[in-house]
């Protein structure tokens, strides 16, 4: 901290040399580096940029949606690009490597899009190929939870749904039960979630008009966010080159690295005003590229699918009444000696359903949707048309709780709100995501975020989510663990960007209502976010 605050007096100090150069780069600037540069200005000035935070589902409804379709003639645009992305591959490579989160809208970002939601998102690999995983992940989780139960009566549940997730995340990104031994499944987790922490330290190197000045500035973070990736690619790349050495055998489930080694994605070039445009042809992806994508599958899965697991759960220990009309629904679902809840069991389960849409209402696993308004796009508000360069941020925790979508009680947990949805069945419950977020007049909510940047992975989310909710009420009762630390709060952890965590980790007393199950290979518990 001493060093960087001596590096920011040094760059007080010599402030007045640099403007002159200043004035000069701006008279070459690229769009991109002047917005950068007005970024600054306003910074300088004690301001921030000019921003839009919107947090009532009519003005995300007419900026997503209407806005967009009715501006001019026939609309433009596709207010598809987000703002500097806080990607590490994006950041430590200069904006040379990107992920799906991070690349601009375009033919890049509709390849790698289309690779994932054509893969291992594909219904065919998704129910059926990681079936095994799914299991095997499950059986573990449950194994931990009754040794915990047993030795300390609280269980460390937040460290354990995290780690089972991770296990099975890294099973449909690898192979395998989870790619490796549990030791290196262990450290791929530990590694992830120092990522995830690092985040905040990131923003010091995003939209920044001289990066190599900051990262000098702020070299002890630059060198920590340097340190992960290089771990990443020790534990990743000896992984990747095991799947490009050998070839995928009959019945093997899809990975999404082997999807990646086989994708050819369009060459581009940088044009002078900033954008990158298609140059012709196709190329493989490069390492850094494979790395920081497989970084980000892993990321997003594990950490959206635990948090909600937690928050579901929470609030499952809030409401015993709730949790126990979901038990004895998945009780008349399935025969008393079956091993698990099964996917045909999930279909039935109504009542299930409804408290996985309420949690995704009260606590959305992502906190922000943000936009940036392109010079091609036409989106309106208020009826004038939102200028070029607008940053808008749509909080997604808001848009669920406004009062003039949901006059009854919007805060408290009420899952009897969606018991007219339909049915427990996936599809249904993606259906009716999608009509809240942009399917008629009135947007609801938006938990997986609206328009052509929707998160591809719903399907996937509610799949897991709902089998893995099943079957831990069907195992054990929760209950609240004990009063002062070990208490369930239903409280954010607004240190961390990106992802919507519980201020304090998910701790619970439980009673275990089946008999134990064997398992011989448990996946260790990663670090607590």
């Amino acid at each position: 901290m001493q060093e960087e605050a001596t590096m920011q007096v040094i760059l007080l100090l010599l402030l007045p040399l640099v403007l002159p150069a200043v004035i000069l780069i701006v008279r070459r600037a690229t769009p991109a580096m002047k917005a950068c540069l007005a970024n600054l200005k306003f910074v300088l000035a004690g301001n921030k940029p000019p921003d839009m935070l919107v947090t009532d589902c009519a003005a995300a409804y007419g900026l997503l949606v209407r806005g967009r379709r009715t501006a001019g003639v026939g609309g433009g645009g596709s207010f598809s690009n987000r703002l500097s992305s806080m990607s590490p591959s994006a950041v430590l490579s200069g904006r040379r490597y990107h992920n799906i989160t991070s690349a601009p809208y375009g033919q890049l970002w509709r390849a790698l899009r289309h690779n994932l939601a054509s893969g291992v998102l594909h219904p065919t690999h998704l129910h059926g190929g990681y079936a095994a995983a799914r299991r095997h992940a499950l059986r573990g989780l449950v194994a931990d939870l009754r040794d915990q139960q047993l030795a300390n009566g609280v269980v460390l549940a937040a460290e354990s749904i995290r780690g089972a997730v991770f296990g099975l995340v890294s099973a449909m990104c690898f192979g395998g039960d989870g790619a490796a031994d549990a030791a290196v499944v262990r450290a791929m987790a530990d590694v992830q979630t120092e990522l995830v922490l690092s985040l905040p330290a990131a923003r010091a190197f995003v939209s920044v008009p001289f990066p190599a000045l900051s990262r000098l500035i702020y070299r002890e973070r630059w060198n920590r966010l340097a340190a992960i990736r290089r771990r990443q690619e020790e534990l990743y790349l000896p992984l990747i080159d095991g799947c490009r050495s050998r070839r995928r055998e009959p019945g093997e489930a899809l990975t999404y690295v082997r999807t990646l080694l086989d994708l050819r994605v369009p060459l581009e070039e940088l044009e002078a005003d900033g954008k990158h445009n298609a140059a012709g042809g196709k190329r493989r992806l490069e390492d850094g590229e494979l790395v920081g994508l497989c970084s980000e599958f892993l990321g997003s899965a594990t950490e959206s699918l635990a948090a909600a697991l937690q928050w579901i759960m929470a609030n499952l220990i809030k409401r015993p009444d709730v949790q126990e009309a979901v038990r004895r629904e998945v009780d008349a679902a399935v025969d008393a000696d079956a091993e698990e809840v099964g996917e045909e069991a999930l279909a039935k389960l109504d009542h299930l359903n409804a408290v996985i849409l309420e949690a995704f209402r009260l606590h959305p696993t992502t906190m922000w949707v943000f936009r940036q308004v392109m010079e091609e796009d036409q989106v309106v508000h208020d009826g004038q048309r939102v200028p070029t360069g607008t940053k808008i941020v749509f909080s997604l925790e808001a848009l669920g709780r406004d009062k003039t979508v949901w006059s009854d009680d919007p805060g408290e947990f009420k899952p009897e709100r969606f018991r007219a949805c339909g049915g427990g069945e996936s599809t249904t419950a993606k259906k009716k995501l999608m009509s809240m977020a942009a399917g008629d007049e009135t947007m609801k909510m938006m938990p997986f975020g609206a328009g052509r940047r929707m998160c591809p992975a719903i399907s996937m989310s509610l799949l897991h989510i709902g089998y893995f909710m099943a079957n831990l009420v069907r195992e054990f009762e929760w209950g609240e663990a004990a009063e002062g630390e070990h208490a369930v709060e239903l409280r954010s952890d607004v240190s961390v960007l990106l992802f919507n965590f519980m201020e304090r980790p998910l701790r619970a007393r439980l009673v275990p209502r089946r008999r134990p199950v064997v398992v011989a290979d448990r996946r260790p518990r990663g670090k607590s976010l």
